[in-house]
């Protein structure tokens, strides 16, 4: 049964956001046999951190440039882009053009321009590579091209995990923010986080994930980005984003199959504790958001929102009064069922 949380964010006049972001689907039951909780040695000291469960917004810009997409310059005389033809994949990163640092995709652009016979150096995960290619001139417009499509920053909502109220740190999503066409978590340069409140939720169903609306608080900042993880996104608060009572970190060794409750926010900026089920639990898993495999059980979050939807990313999982993870994924197959994420795992990510 829901039950209100206290906090706010401070806010001021409602803008529409356009992008939303938070919350991957995944396809398949997720269903595996529960794992009892290990045996483990109390720790010497335990994290105190606020559950949220609020919405915010992201604002980041990367470091580099993302090819999200490759094609031809002009498709009558060719059908392979020059960037292609060199070796040049989607989801590389392109640091710099003939010497010239690359920072978002207008100095590609221009780098192109000034001499079309283009040296590129990539990050293709932890390795540099160089390549040569030929840009082309478009006859749509007369310019210089690699065909390629590149991404330099992204914006979108998801749900803020905790705060901690000793070093001003959060942490959120429980996932990294990756492109959606490659996969390629987006190296950040730079960021930031807004308050947002929620304004619709399109409900999901099994085979169409739904999704939860909303609309950045002004353009104030209230926290910058300084990591984007395999296990979320993590930065300094500038604002305290919640008010409410600490609770600890559970170790992954104390959570255990049953009931539990997740702290989500559906309408507004006022997160509510749902009842949910963890169904199964993975200590093993070698993908970090899929430590656990969840089921929503509330019969008010399943009639708002048809089970986990996009933008409940990050929403806190909380078991016997401690922090256990959060919210990462939603079965395309099953509504009603996800993955989540360790919280001991999201404290590691940025503090080890």
């Amino acid at each position: 049964m829901k039950k209100k949380l206290s906090g706010l964010m401070n806010i001021a006049a409602a803008l529409p956001a356009v992008l939303f972001f938070a919350g991957a689907a995944i396809c398949g039951s997720g269903t595996a046999e529960a794992v009892p909780a290990a045996s483990y040695t109390e720790p010497a000291e335990r994290r105190m951190v606020i559950p949220c469960g609020t919405p915010f917004g992201i604002k980041m810009l990367t470091d580099g440039v993302v090819v999200t997409d490759l094609g031809a310059v002009n498709g009558r005389l060719s059908q392979q882009s020059p960037a292609e033809a060199a070796g040049i994949r989607k989801g590389d990163i392109v640091t710099s053009v003939n010497g010239v640092p690359v920072t978002d995709s207008e100095s590609l652009s221009r780098a192109v321009q000034e001499n079309p016979v283009c040296t590129i150096k990539v990050m293709r995960g932890e390795e540099e590579m160089t390549f040569t290619a030929n840009a082309l001139e478009s006859d749509k417009d007369g310019e210089y091209k690699l065909g390629m499509w590149t991404k330099d920053s992204v914006a979108g909502i998801g749900t803020m995990t905790y705060y901690d109220p000793e070093t001003g740190v959060f942490a959120g999503l429980g996932h990294g923010v990756s492109d959606t066409s490659s996969g390629i978590r987006m190296p950040l340069l730079s960021g930031e986080i807004t308050a947002v409140t929620i304004t619709d939720v399109v409900r999901g169903a099994d085979g169409m994930p739904g999704e939860l609306c909303g609309a950045f608080i002004s353009s104030v900042e209230i926290g910058k980005l300084t990591l984007n993880s395999d296990f979320g996104v993590f930065g300094q608060c500038t604002a305290e984003p919640l008010i409410g009572d600490p609770v600890e970190i559970a170790h992954k060794d104390e959570v255990k199959t049953g009931h539990a409750v997740i702290c989500t926010t559906t309408g507004g900026m006022m997160p509510e504790e749902y009842d949910i089920e963890i169904v199964s639990i993975d200590r093993g898993s070698t993908s970090p958001a899929r430590n656990m495999t969840i089921r929503i059980t509330d019969p008010d979050l399943l009639s708002r929102t048809g089970g986990i939807v996009q933008g409940m990313s990050g929403s806190p999982i909380l078991q016997d009064g401690r922090l256990v993870g959060a919210v990462t994924h939603v079965l395309v197959n099953e509504s009603d069922m996800g993955y989540a994420v360790f919280a001991e795992n999201m404290l590691a990510a940025y503090t080890g």
